[in-house]
């Protein structure tokens, strides 16, 4: 991987765990997830407009077809975060995905990643997996864990998060990647307001911004920009890479996690949290081997 993936991506990674703090601790997670999308759709607007690009067809199906589980996400994850801590929701999800991005890139991108690199993917996930061990650290109790309301919609907002991956490393081929997650933002919150109509939220909107717009407008923002520099790394690297360095965001949630809502961190999430580091490492080295 190209250190200015890795550069875009960690910074990317950053913002997103800070972003999922506030998130997480809003009042109301389905209207904070409806103004971050508002807010993105408002914010840049002027700069789409300025710089829109003439889109393929292909590019435009693309857009429709990411919109899709992109939504599903946000659906998934804010019941998790209703359900369960940052700590466990934010591993659980994240982590999950680099595995399901891997298996959907080689049968449906034909990837084939550097040894070095498929250790630094495998590396990666297990230190994702031991961030999620409970307090007891027994594989029985992770087991049971994942039955669990948050842990379910986690590993469902994780199958997301890997789908729409795909379908967007695809798309910035075809279309530059502000203008082509602006266009996606817009398509999720269409569907994400007909979510909320037919679940009775509407009414609820009006409060989350009274209550949570000092947090929501620099969240919309972030949010936005930190998926833009993710895309822009898909543009120079395999997706199978991106989707697993991004996920050293878990580590930076987990820390801000312990830091700012008092959740367990501890020598055992330390270790793992390295050990995430250490496969981040891996598939810088990788670039040798592989674009």
């Amino acid at each position: 991987m190209p250190l200015s993936a890795l550069a875009l991506i960690t910074v990317s990674a950053l913002m997103h765990a800070a972003y999922h703090v506030l998130y997480k601790t809003s009042r109301d997670k389905q209207a904070f997830v409806w103004w971050l999308l508002a807010v993105t759709v408002v914010v840049y607007l002027p700069v789409v407009a300025a710089l829109f690009p003439v889109i393929p067809a292909r590019g435009w199906l693309l857009i429709v077809v990411s919109a899709v589980p992109q939504a599903a996400y946000f659906v998934f994850m804010s019941r998790a975060y209703d359900a369960g801590d940052l700590s466990l929701a934010y591993p659980l999800a994240r982590g999950s995905a680099p595995l399901f991005i891997a298996l959907w890139a080689a049968l449906f991108l034909g990837e084939r990643l550097a040894l070095l690199g498929l250790a630094g993917v495998l590396v990666i996930i297990l230190g994702l997996w031991l961030l999620n061990l409970p307090k007891d650290g027994r594989l029985g109790s992770t087991m049971r864990a994942l039955a669990e309301p948050a842990a379910r919609s986690a590993v469902l907002a994780a199958l997301a998060i890997s789908a729409y991956t795909t379908i967007d490393k695809v798309g910035v081929q075809y279309v530059p990647p502000l203008p082509y997650f602006y266009l996606v933002s817009i398509l999720i919150l269409a569907i994400y307001s007909a979510y909320l109509v037919v679940t009775g939220q509407v009414q609820r909107l009006a409060i989350c911004w009274r209550a949570e717009w000092r947090g929501l407008i620099p969240s919309g923002i972030a949010m936005t920009l930190c998926y833009v520099l993710v895309l822009r790394a898909m543009q120079l690297s395999l997706v199978s890479y991106v989707g697993s360095v991004r996920e050293i965001s878990v580590v930076f949630g987990a820390v801000l996690g312990a830091a700012f809502m008092k959740e367990r961190y501890g020598l055992p999430r330390a270790a793992a949290s390295i050990l995430v580091v250490a496969g981040v490492l891996l598939i810088a080295l990788a670039r040798a081997a592989q674009p």
